[in-house]
């Protein structure tokens, strides 16, 4: 019980505070009173549990629904942030990413969710300088997720 003690704590403080803030009229900044600050409290005490307690394997869901909630926050008011389902990407490559530097598990999965994610992000400026060479490839991208799912499902055993 002492695991989920501080969690459930974290979660309490964090959604009294919301709730007290939005009773008192008070905005700490524009959009606070939305869904994503439910994603920022609940994966904040996630990752603060996770690395508290050793619990590695939370590492993961608490940068997702962390970096989610972030992302939500931020994205309609900087206009260098990119609006872009690649940051989602990006963000469960950063939580394989923190793992892995727990575990030492993961960083395969780490290095190639970067890798798709920073294609889509900057694939319009790369793709524009070589438009005829990559359209195929723009194309039918989806055809590597397959074939590297098929080799994962049938191919590789260990």
């Amino acid at each position: 019980m002492k695991k989920n003690s501080f969690l459930s704590g974290f979660l309490l403080v964090g959604f009294g505070v919301y709730f007290l803030l939005q009773q008192l009229h008070i905005e700490i900044w524009d959009g606070f009173f939305t869904w994503t600050t439910f994603l920022l409290i609940i994966g904040l005490g996630i990752v603060i549990q996770a690395y508290k307690q050793s619990d590695a394997g939370n590492i993961l869901p608490g940068i997702a629904l962390l970096g989610v909630g972030v992302h939500f926050q931020v994205k309609n008011k900087f206009a260098f942030w990119p609006d872009d389902a690649a940051m989602i990407i990006l963000i469960v490559a950063i939580g394989f990413f923190l793992r892995w530097l727990k575990t030492k598990q993961g960083l395969l999965e780490s290095v190639v969710l970067l890798l798709i994610s920073g294609f889509f992000l900057f694939s319009n400026s790369f793709l524009g300088m070589f438009e005829k060479g990559f359209s195929f490839l723009h194309t039918f991208w989806p055809l590597f997720f397959i074939i590297i799912g098929i080799y994962l499902l049938f191919f590789k055993r260990k």
